[in-house]
């Protein structure tokens, strides 16, 4: 999905002298000019590629109550807070609730585009992990139950024997499981199984014993 810039600001001079300089870096801006155009148009806030600019006063809620709504709803992209009357209580509010920067108005060229940059990449990074996640997450669930287990057993950092004696087999067995499981998974080394799959939830079904 391309990554695209929501920008939300009831000011139009703000949504237009924004989204104009954007558009001099090639970034693709989607204004609203009230909460209720945006909600009306993006239905899907977890599925939401890029990032999000948003006026922290507004007619209605205020940025940081919406900003915190959204992320009780699934909105993952980074939020870049904006307002024409800062101050330190908001600031840290603000990064309490999640926002990625906070800004004050007028916002300067230099200070936008550094700004977005950040937040792109940040998103880019983000995706390309959740991609990589997910690639892992599909070759874990290719081993058997056994397979599974063994592996998690490793990755607790158990011997062949100790994990033979756990699960009632012969380390011969398990010595079958584990190099059998490493194929599968792409790993050659200890080192690599934790680095890479350590922190990886097993899936709740695998296949046979």
């Amino acid at each position: 999905m391309q990554q695209r810039i929501y920008l939300i600001d009831d000011d139009e001079a703000i949504r237009c002298s924004l989204s104009a300089l954007l558009a001099t870096v090639g970034w693709q801006t989607e204004t609203f000019a009230s909460v209720q155009q945006f909600q009306a148009a993006v239905t899907d806030l977890p599925a939401l590629s890029g990032c999000l600019l948003l006026d922290i006063r507004m007619p209605g809620k205020t940025g940081m109550t919406l900003l915190e709504e959204w992320r009780g709803q699934g909105l993952t992209i980074p939020v870049i807070i904006m307002t024409g009357h800062g101050n330190i209580d908001l600031c840290r509010r603000a990064f309490k609730n999640g926002a990625f920067e906070f800004l004050t108005k007028p916002i300067d060229a230099d200070t936008l585009f550094d700004t977005v940059g950040a937040a792109m990449e940040q998103r880019r990074q983000s995706l390309q992990q959740q991609q990589k996640t997910a690639e892992l997450q599909t070759r874990l669930a290719t081993l058997s139950a056994r397979e599974q287990e063994v592996i998690a057993l490793i990755v607790e950092g158990k011997a062949n024997k100790e994990i033979a004696r756990e699960l009632e087999l012969s380390p011969r067995t398990v010595e079958a499981h584990r190099a059998n499981a490493f194929a599968r998974l792409g790993v050659n080394s200890l080192a690599k199984l934790i680095r890479l799959y350590g922190g990886l939830t097993p899936p709740e079904e695998g296949g046979t014993r």
